[in-house]
């Protein structure tokens, strides 16, 4: 589990299972670089497993006014 840092992009998806969105890891680009991957993993909340690709994954900014509201974060 990643500790979110206000100003930092991160991957993350959906889960299938519970809905919830789970954080990938750290996105190195700061939300530029084109995903071009599949992603097997299991959710740390349900323990759903599940294979994520381009399509579903998305681009997460945390804000930095540390407000906790995700505001228009997703690319």
């Amino acid at each position: 589990m990643y500790t979110l840092r206000p100003g930092n992009w991160y991957v993350r998806y959906v889960c299938q299972g519970c809905k919830t969105k789970q954080i990938l890891f750290p996105d190195l680009s700061n939300g530029t670089a084109r995903i071009k991957a599949d992603y097997v993993v299991t959710c740390q909340d349900c323990g759903h497993q599940a294979s994520y690709d381009s399509e579903v994954i998305e681009r997460y900014y945390h804000p930095v006014d540390g407000d906790g509201h995700e505001g228009d974060g997703k690319r």
